[in-house]
């Protein structure tokens, strides 16, 4: 017999109080000994008091006396002496151990189901695997998991301290800043366990904000993975050093580079190369792939671009809205679990709200729409306004105007989106490009 069920059922009949404090966790099915299982339910059927005559009258009554030994066989969970203090231990053993059994088992039924389904066909595999997965998720979770407790004076005290720490550096952001000023001041910065959204239309812009994003934690040492669903490594790769190097993707492109613009991705590459970022191949990976791996690594900020792309298997009967909910549920858990902060990007319906699911916008805790910007009736390519549509724990419905160097894989914040910057950011570096190609030719 288990030594754990043996110690936890002596204490659970000899001590009724330590029983009711416990009552969350403990369960009949716990117990592999069919002798422990009888005498707990025997226990519970008792009421709040008990003792060796009642329970066993209550397994004559049931006729389940003999199964446990007889009045002798409940006699010795009397005579042992537990240790009070060993309860919480012999406790998370028994129910460690019941979660083992019950996933076992579940493999064992999955491996009886696979093998027919190999020899015999199945209509779909893809949701067949996934109802495994599920009912391997579910297995081991038992009811009754003990709950971190905080009193208020305890909770206090933690609140107090995180005030000190940003006392002590006043004005600073809190989180990692996101490399853009205003946004840092709105948002406070990249927070641990927050889930950022960037939503907007086709090639407005979102997967450029979310590199220049995670370059501006990246830029303060911060360790980084961008998980790009949308192109190869190598393409994401050049985005981020033309990005870094401010030149023209064209250039690239081409070849028809000036002195200039090869100095600058000189300078780019040597920076690049000591930033923590990783850029992780997602070729025909899942969802729950990324997630899985998200967890096995030790990461400050992750960028999934984007939502929309992500391999996701629906469940029988199911929709893609749910399976996107789903996704968007576990990649705000992971970041808490974590402690990371996790950017994603999404796209919009016709009627501008977040497609596939509303869900989106309820597991986040920032969303932030790129929105272009019209000039006389036509669309501004170099202009771009960033709406903080979602700010948990901060204003909401803020707009930061940004001006856009498309070419560059590059936004900055504007002083003013309606306005003339005149020899702004984008024109500089245009007029500085054309005048070095005027000195090369």
């Amino acid at each position: 017999m288990n030594t754990s069920e043996q110690a936890l059922l002596s204490l659970i009949v000899q001590n009724p109080d330590w029983k009711r404090e416990h009552a969350s966790q403990l369960s009949p099915v716990l117990f592999v000994s069919e002798q422990c299982r009888l005498i707990y339910e025997a226990v519970t059927e008792c009421g709040h008091q008990w003792d060796a005559t009642s329970i066993t009258s209550t397994l004559r009554t049931r006729g389940k006396l003999d199964a446990v030994g007889g009045p002798a066989g409940v006699s010795e969970y009397f005579m042992d002496f537990p240790v009070v203090s060993m309860g919480e231990y012999h406790l998370q053993q028994v129910r460690q151990a019941a979660g083992l059994r019950r996933t076992l088992e579940v493999m064992e039924r999955a491996t009886v189901t696979l093998t027919a389904a190999i020899e015999n066909g199945v209509a779909d595999g893809a949701a067949l695997v996934e109802g495994i997965k599920e009912q391997l998720e579910g297995a081991g979770k038992l009811p009754g998991k003990k709950l971190r407790r905080l009193t208020c004076a305890a909770a206090m005290e933690e609140a107090v301290t995180e005030i000190e720490e940003r006392a002590k550096h006043p004005g600073e952001i809190s989180g990692i800043t996101t490399g853009f000023p205003r946004l840092d001041q709105i948002t406070h910065g990249l927070q641990p366990g927050h889930l950022w959204v960037i939503a907007g239309g086709p090639s407005d812009g979102k997967s450029t904000l979310m590199q220049n994003i995670l370059e501006g934690a990246a830029e303060t040492g911060a360790s980084t993975a961008i998980y790009q669903l949308e192109m190869p490594i190598h393409e994401q790769a050049m985005r981020l050093l033309v990005s870094d190097a401010g030149v023209s993707s064209q250039s690239l492109k081409t070849g028809l580079m000036t002195h200039e613009e090869r100095v600058a991705l000189a300078a780019s590459m040597k920076r690049l190369k000591g930033r923590g970022v990783d850029f992780i191949d997602t070729d025909g990976v899942t969802a729950d792939d990324i997630l899985a791996d998200i967890e096995q690594a030790n990461y400050s900020v992750v960028m999934v671009d984007y939502l929309q792309l992500l391999d996701i298997t629906i469940a029988k009967g199911g929709t893609r809205e749910q399976a996107v909910s789903d996704i968007t549920r576990k990649l705000k858990n992971l970041a808490k679990r974590k402690h990371l902060t996790i950017i994603t990007g999404s796209q919009l319906n016709d009627d501008g709200r977040l497609r596939e699911s509303r869900a989106i916008g309820q597991h986040a805790d920032k969303i932030l729409l790129v929105e272009r910007v019209e000039v006389d009736g036509e669309p501004d390519e170099s202009r771009r306004t960033l709406k903080v549509d979602k700010n948990r724990g901060g204003e909401r419905y803020k707009r930061i105007p940004l001006r856009f160097a498309g070419a560059s894989f590059r936004f900055q914040e504007s002083s003013d989106v309606g306005g003339d910057d005149g020899d702004d950011w984008i024109d500089g570096m245009e007029k500085k490009r054309a005048r070095s190609r005027t000195r090369t030719r």
